[in-house]
């Protein structure tokens, strides 16, 4: 059951951390879209980090994800 949890959460988390927010703004019959970044850097990493050391994220998990944000 835990494992089942955690094949779960981890995924959701890894979403939650690298999506930022989303803005769509309507300009008559267009509509455009950006992404900002709702967090800094540093707060995301924290986030990631504190996921990785209570067992919600692998190692290769970890690493993918640092990266991405780093690169972002």
């Amino acid at each position: 059951m835990i494992n089942r949890t955690l094949k779960f959460t981890a995924p959701l988390l890894a979403i939650l951390l690298l999506q930022g927010c989303i803005v769509v703004e309507k300009d008559g019959h267009n509509s455009r879209s950006s992404t900002t970044r709702g967090t800094t850097i540093g707060e995301e990493l924290e986030d990631l980090n504190d996921a990785y050391e209570d067992g919600l994220l692998t190692q290769t998990e970890y690493d993918r994800i640092r990266n991405r944000i780093l690169n972002n």
